[in-house]
């Protein structure tokens, strides 16, 4: 009849590694960074295709510190941001690529 104590993992407790933290942070900057500056994947030129890469990035990065600043890491919105994210950069990289080849086959067919 007697019960086992139950055991908890400090980091279930205390959210993600202080590692994990910074390297969130980290990558929120970076892609403030790269939203702000004028080289890009995807020219800002190109009215919706280059927006999706920044718009894409600064999402995903801020998904993943909110993933990793939750103090339960086995809550269900840790779980649903972190397939969120995959969900985002999988979809950015598709938009980019479609959009790209769209923009690319106009211009081959403006310059012909």
């Amino acid at each position: 009849m007697d019960k086992e104590p139950e055991v908890f993992d400090v980091k279930d407790m205390n959210g993600a590694s202080p590692l994990q933290k910074g390297l969130a942070v980290f990558f929120v900057i970076m892609s403030l960074l790269y939203t702000a500056s004028p080289i890009d994947l995807a020219p800002d030129a190109i009215p919706v295709v280059g927006w999706i890469d920044d718009i894409g990035f600064l999402v995903t990065a801020t998904m993943n510190a909110v993933q990793q600043f939750t103090k339960d890491q086995n809550s269900a919105m840790v779980k649903i941001l972190k397939y969120a994210k995959w969900f985002m950069v999988i979809a950015v990289v598709i938009a980019a690529l479609l959009l790209g080849g769209l923009i690319a086959a106009i211009v081959a067919l403006v310059v012909k």
